[in-house]
């Protein structure tokens, strides 16, 4: 992520000057700016069975932004958020409540974003729209990180090997938004933000594939197959849910998405000159 981190600095400073030589003065007036926020995430994939967002803070984040052109803007950000999804919100006697499947998770993300704003700039960040509407798009990474308790202890389960099939604990993410600036001072914006992820991963609830024809040990057999732990709740479930058969549906990724709060400073101007 360090690496990461410092190729988007680099990607945006070089930007910057480049937008330099055709944009006017009033640009360049308090160029960059950084954000910090918090909010409320919630993730799409085989465990989740409502439409609820969660209901404690589960994201935080930080970015830098930097001015383009009049409507347009790079955006470089960084996050940790946490996700979680049961099979005991599916509906009863369902083939999905018998499986009774869950998972938790703690990931970090990273990624680089267009911002496009429906409105022109002013000409100086004082000047700025009170209101200001804009969409995000861009691409980035997240880490895959899911647990599961088994008792009293907790298991990450991509050392558990829970499916017949293996996964990256990193994936590409094509992260969306659209937010409100809600200027509060001349150097300070209020934001409001829905963010959505999606992942090239279906494996962030560690379900995708099909349940092993075999299993290294026991507590990797009970953390796969949690069918005996509710008794039998849908008979036709409980006898499909065996070695070799489907554990999750593989054609759909799984996603993930925010909402959130933040605020945003305009740093002062030649901050990243070299004078």
């Amino acid at each position: 992520m360090r690496k990461f981190f410092i190729l988007g600095i680099t990607l945006i400073t070089c930007l910057a000057a480049h937008a330099q030589n055709f944009l006017s003065w009033q640009l360049n007036d308090r160029y960059f700016s950084v954000q910090a926020g918090a909010g409320f995430a919630s993730y799409r994939g085989e465990l989740k069975h409502n439409g609820s967002i969660q209901n404690e803070v589960s994201n935080l984040n930080l970015a830098i932004e930097a001015r383009l052109w009049s409507k347009v803007s790079a955006r470089l950000l960084v996050g940790n958020y946490a996700i979680r999804g049961h099979d005991k919100h599916a509906p009863d006697s369902s083939w999905a409540r018998q499986r009774n499947l869950s998972f938790y998770s703690r990931n970090l993300e990273a990624a680089l974003q267009g911002v496009f704003y429906l409105r022109s700039y002013r000409g100086d960040y004082y000047k700025r729209w009170k209101l200001d509407p804009y969409v995000a798009l861009g691409v980035g990474f997240t880490t895959v990180n899911p647990m599961a308790d088994l008792g009293n202890e907790s298991y990450a389960l991509y050392d558990i090997a829970t499916e017949d099939a293996s996964y990256s604990r990193l994936t590409v993410i094509l992260p969306a938004a659209a937010g409100l600036k809600w200027k509060v001072n001349p150097y300070l914006n209020f934001i409001t933000e829905v963010a959505f992820r999606y992942t090239f991963s279906d494996y962030l609830d560690d379900v995708s594939g099909q349940y092993p024809t075999s299993y290294p040990n026991t507590t990797a057999e009970l953390l796969s197959n949690r069918k005996d732990e509710i008794g039998v709740v849908n008979e036709e479930a409980y006898e499909s849910l065996t070695s070799g058969m489907p554990r999750g549906d593989h054609s759909d990724k799984d996603a993930y998405l925010f909402l959130n709060l933040k605020l945003e400073y305009y740093l002062p101007p030649g901050l990243f000159s070299k004078n």
